[in-house]
Order: C-alpha cells, then structure tokens, then sequence
C-alpha cells in the first residue's frame, strides 16, 4: 500500500506542477549571445551553447558543482563546488572551491579555495572585475539561513572572500561579523545578505538579528566594504527594514530603502561613504526598489502606490508617477491619470528613452499576469496590458486546485499539497523600446506588446522549462533560458528553434 500510495502521489505532483515549483535559470548570457549551463552528475560540465542551441563547447569541471556565477570583463564563469570525501554509505564536506571556467579558451584556469559554508552567496561588480564569495555556518544546521550567534566563530564565521577576476587571486577577505558580534546578544539568530556592489569595488552587506520565532529579523546593521582592509569602512543601523540599495553614479552616497510598518510609511537613507554620515528621509509611501530608467539613467524610487524621482544625491524629487488610487481618508492626488496598478508593483525595466514598464503582482508576491506601460514624461500609467485572459488564469488554477486535491485523495491524506501562488514574469524590451516581451511562468508564453500602441501582437509558445527572457548582445534575438534554451528573432517576433 505504500509503494502504491508513493507512486500515485508522484504522478499527482506532476499533474499538479504545470511549471516547476522552485524555477531556477539553467543557463547564463555570457559573450557574443551564447549560453552557459552548468551540469553535475557522473560527468559534471559546463555546456556553452550559440543562440540558435547549437554546442560551442563542453567544458569537464570537477564534481559536485552548485552555484555559479558570470565576469563579463574576463569572459569566466564562476562555479562553486564541494570537495567531499566519500565513505561506504555517506560523504563528508572537507573543503570548498570556485572554479574559474575560461569560456574564451574552454578549460578551467584556476581552482580558488574558500571558506567552506552551509550559507553561500556570489555577487560580481557591475564591471565584472571582482567577485564576492559569502559563506556562513554553524557547522550543524547544513543549507540552514539561520546561526545561533555563539556558534559564529572561526572557522564557521561569517566572511567574504573577494576574488580578483583578471588574476583569479584572493585579492581580501573582509570579516563580517567581527564588529557585528560585540552588539548581539547571545541566544540570538544571525543572517547575512550581499546586498549590492559597485565598479570601484564598495561592497555592502546586511546582518541581521533576531529571537528563533523573531521573524523578519528585530535587528539589521548595514556594513560597507572596500579595498582590502577586512574592517568595514562605513557601518550603520538603518532603522528598519533593507528593501533595496543603490550606488550614486559617482559611487560616493548610498542609496538604501526601509520598508514601513502598519504605524508608519517608509523611509530613504542616504549614507555618505567618504564622511561615514546618513540623512534619512521620511517617505509618504512603503518602498519597494530602486531603479535607472532611460538612456540618462535617472534614479526612481519605487513604491506601492507610487514611483518618485531622485535627485543625484538622493534627495526624493518632484516628479511622481501615481501608481494606485488613495484610499479613503489618505493623502495623496491621483491627477489626470486614468489607469493604475490596481496591485503591487514587481519587476521594471526601461523601455526606451521616456517609458518604463513593470510587472503587477498580488500583495504575497504572486502574478497577476497583467504590466503596466509608464510614461515618464507624462508622469503617469498609460494602460495596463493583460498577458492572460480571466478565463485562462481561472481554468489553470482550477486545474492546480484538482490536481491538489487529488494526491490528496490518492495518499489517503498522507500528503497534503498547497498549490504554489504564480511566481513573478520576466520582462524584457526590444532596444529602441518599441516592443515588449512578457514570458507568463504559467502559460508557458511570450507576450509580445507593441509600446506606441499599447496592444498585444502576438503571442509566442515556448518550451515549459523557460523562466527567464533577456536580450542578446547584438540586439537581434530574445534568449528564453531554460534547460531548453529558445530565442525570438526581434525583427520578426518569430520562434526560432
């Protein structure tokens, strides 16, 4: 009866999944529009695929790969792996590795050591010159968020180790928690994040604290790194909640935004990194993330209920794009505008010189398969296209709802499955602007939206492992990654296998 029950449920949970439950991106943009994918198993490689699939290279890498990375300055991509030692029944991590996979003459140049962790982050500069390695455990808890702070010693402290991406030497390691731990309390919970990193090689991050049922986190310092001292250059309490970072251009401020509570709105602080001074700013609205828009690469601050300019030096502006209605007894205008979000904002992109679009979800984060087109100039939501009709999103959650409840019917209750709320789209635009593409996780389509008309034109099939569009370098071709990668001639708005 168990085997029976086991294999019922197996094929109820593929019935139930239209789309994976956890959708990863198999494959990375690296140069000239190809793709590289990074596989494990018996014969671990890196693929690198053309636009069109066809095989470029395949490149042997060492055993037990994970998380992987790309250095657009070097042509390298980063692949984090584990050397483990193998026993008659299990295998023990013994160390840990970032090799660096020279795309451009199709070997692997240099094994790196690194702290071994059961938490591990990458981030590269913008510039693709340095590469940020996190690592943190507890020794225990393996793949836990989590430490208990007592627990965070060497050598399972929390670090960053940077990589010189034209050498592939450790370049610093920058100790994270050394000045964090005088301030926490024991039998407290620590987390660490990679917040954001510039060209002139600042690094920020954020650590948290908080009790075991403390959660979001009832503490949070961010620390600023450069250059190769391992002490933080700048570090400060930003009074709440960290939603989203930014560099000013000249990389001398920071910008950080806090969400609010159900008391208070958010609010803007504008850390200077040569002083070591903040200013705060109160804000009429809970924030969501920063963003440049346009060839001037203006910075917005985007909120719930609207997008604000900001000035270079991060003061908020006068120019306010009204993204939902007020509500009663709230202050605010709506203006001229007629159309609005009726949701929350997700994923922006610039779509040419004077329009953005963003992607709307539901207030837990999922899709409502609707986009906004944004006319900067206007200061208002032109019109929101739906990338779905109301009958499609109700048949495929019925669909969902059915499945669901038949596994749970097939394990005698044994297993109870909750269908996943629809994760967010990817977005991407043609490089003059004119088109739109919206990939739709649940219909397994490309949504392709004229911008001067405000119209759907078309709308393309693509392979269901797809979860993320971009465009390619040459600017002819829509790359749809996934284990099947696709691409869509921009021209044309073709299909091309």
């Amino acid at each position: 009866m168990n085997l029976r029950r086991m294999f019922l449920a197996a094929i109820a949970v593929l019935l139930c999944l239209s789309r994976p439950a956890f959708p990863q991106v198999n494959g990375i943009e690296v140069a000239d529009g190809a793709t590289a994918s990074v596989f494990g198993g018996k014969s671990p490689m890196v693929k690198v695929t053309d636009a069109e699939g066809k095989e470029l290279a395949s490149i042997p890498i060492e055993k037990y790969p994970g998380r992987f990375i790309y250095s657009k300055s070097t042509n390298t991509l980063y692949v984090v792996r584990d050397e483990k030692k193998e026993g008659a029944f299990t295998s023990k991590k013994v160390g840990t590795f970032v090799s660096a996979v020279n795309l451009s003459a199709n070997r692997v140049d240099k094994e790196i050591k690194v702290p071994t962790g059961s938490a591990v982050e990458l981030l590269v500069s913008n510039d693709g010159r340095q590469l940020f390695y996190y690592a943190a455990s507890d020794g225990l808890n393996v793949g836990a968020d989590y430490f208990r702070v007592e627990d965070l010693k060497p050598p399972f402290e929390p670090s960053v180790t940077v990589i010189d991406t034209a050498s592939n030497e450790v370049t610093a390691t920058y100790q994270w928690f050394e000045s964090f731990r005088a301030v926490v309390p024991k039998s407290r919970f620590f987390a660490g994040e990679l917040v954001a990193a510039s060209d002139e090689g600042h690094l920020v991050v954020a650590s948290k604290v908080s009790n075991w049922f403390d959660r979001p986190p009832r503490g949070q310092r961010l620390e600023v790194f450069s250059g190769q001292s391992p002490h933080p250059t700048v570090e400060f309490d930003p009074g709440g909640k960290v939603v989203g970072a930014m560099f000013s251009k000249d990389e001398k401020l920071l910008f950080v935004a806090l969400e609010g509570d159900k008391k208070a709105d958010g609010s803007l602080v504008v850390a200077d990194l040569e002083k070591g001074t903040t200013v705060t700013h109160a804000l009429a609205d809970h924030p969501t993330s920063f963003f440049r828009l346009g060839t001037t690469q203006e910075p917005w601050l985007l909120g719930n209920k609207e997008m604000r300019s900001l000035s270079q030096a991060g003061e908020p502006g006068d120019r306010r794009i009204p993204l939902n209605k007020p509500h009663k007894g709230e202050e605010g205008e709506a203006g001229d505008a007629s159309a609005f979000l009726d949701g929350f904002p997700g994923e922006t992109i610039s779509l040419g010189d004077d329009h953005a679009a963003i992607q709307i979800n539901n207030k837990n984060g999922g899709s409502r398969h609707k986009v906004a087109l944004i006319d900067l100039k206007k200061l208002q939501v032109d019109a929101i296209i739906p990338t779905m009709s109301t009958g499609e999103i109700a048949g495929i959650r019925a669909g969902r709802w059915v499945a669901a409840f038949g596994l749970s019917m097939a394990t005698g209750g044994t297993i109870v499955f909750i269908p996943n709320r629809i994760r967010n789209e990817s977005l991407a635009a043609r490089p003059d602007g004119r088109f739109l593409f919206v990939l739709d996780l649940e219909g397994h389509e490309v949504t392709a939206v004229d911008v001067q008309t405000a119209t759907v034109v078309k709308r393309i099939a693509v392979n269901k492992s797809v979860t993320k569009l971009q465009i390619s370098s040459d600017g002819k071709h829509l790359i749809c990654f996934g284990k099947q990668t696709q691409q869509i001639n921009l021209e044309s708005n073709n299909l091309e296998n």
